[in-house]
């Protein structure tokens, strides 16, 4: 089989390209985004677009844009299929992730 291009990914730091809906921010998944980008040096995901007009409607992981956005990264995303349906991301604690998190909160955190 021969290789095949099926998407490409940009990236960008001009937040004005992205429309984003009220009803999908989700602060504490932005935060935890954070947390994994700033403190365990991890990638944010990418965010899946479509084109409406002249911009770009995010259908997918609009956190990791919110996020990328509040620490003046670019954000990595790729154009999507018009039937991709906009989703609700839920967070996904391993129990590890918990415990760092914890510790970190414990460590850093001022309980006065």
């Amino acid at each position: 089989m021969k290789t095949k291009e099926v998407s490409r990914i940009y990236k960008t730091t001009d937040y004005s390209k992205f429309v984003v809906s009220a009803e999908l921010y989700n602060d504490t998944r932005i935060n935890f985004l954070m947390y994994k980008t700033l403190i365990k040096h991890e990638k944010l995901p990418l965010v899946i677009v479509r084109k409406v007009d002249s911009k770009l409607e995010i259908v997918s992981e609009q956190d990791s844009f919110y996020a990328a956005k509040q620490m003046g990264l670019p954000v990595y995303y790729y154009e999507a299929y018009h039937s991709v349906p906009r989703a609700k991301q839920k967070i996904d604690f391993s129990f590890n992730d918990m415990e760092e998190l914890l510790n970190f909160c414990l460590n850093n955190g001022h309980f006065d």
